[in-house]
């Protein structure tokens, strides 16, 4: 390979690399925008925490305030979704017990995410959830048009996850 074709390839990933870039920005800001217009329509305090990564997962925690699996319900979620995301991020390097907690982290974010979205849009929730896993930019785009909605379901804890 001669260096103008290296150039070239590297100028395409390059622009390929912005591309995705600009995307992320996007997507991010969709999120944010829509998670804080949820937090405002619940009048939950601290919206602003949807521009912040980690307090982001503060605001979905406000919203959802619970969610029970099986016979187990998990509350205080604003509090358990940063911390369990932040154990993740910390324990994510040894080698059997970070897969593991990644494993069982993503279970959760599914549970998670379909309360969420069960919360708004009730028998929509399971394609919404699917559709977001799967095609990362749906999730983004799902909260966005959320954003001015009001919950379908009352603020009781979820008690339909069944495993």
């Amino acid at each position: 390979m001669d260096m103008n074709n290296l150039s070239m390839l590297f100028a395409v990933l390059g622009v390929f690399m912005l591309f995705l870039f600009i995307i992320g920005i996007v997507l991010y800001v969709l999120f944010a925008i829509g998670l804080y217009g949820m937090a405002k329509n619940q009048q939950l305090e601290n919206e602003w925490f949807a521009w912040i990564p980690i307090l982001q997962l503060y605001i979905i925690g406000k919203i959802l305030k619970e969610i029970k699996i099986a016979d187990y319900t998990i509350s205080r979620l604003e509090i358990v979704l940063p911390v369990a995301t932040l154990a993740m991020i910390v324990l994510s390097g040894i080698p059997v017990i970070g897969w593991l907690l990644g494993l069982a982290y993503f279970v959760f974010n599914i549970f998670v995410t379909y309360q969420l979205f069960k919360m708004y849009k009730g028998d929509k929730a399971t394609l919404m959830t699917v559709l977001s896993f799967i095609l990362f930019f749906m999730g983004p785009i799902y909260i966005f048009n959320l954003r001015n909605a009001s919950p379908m379901l009352s603020k009781e804890p979820q008690q339909d996850i069944i495993m």
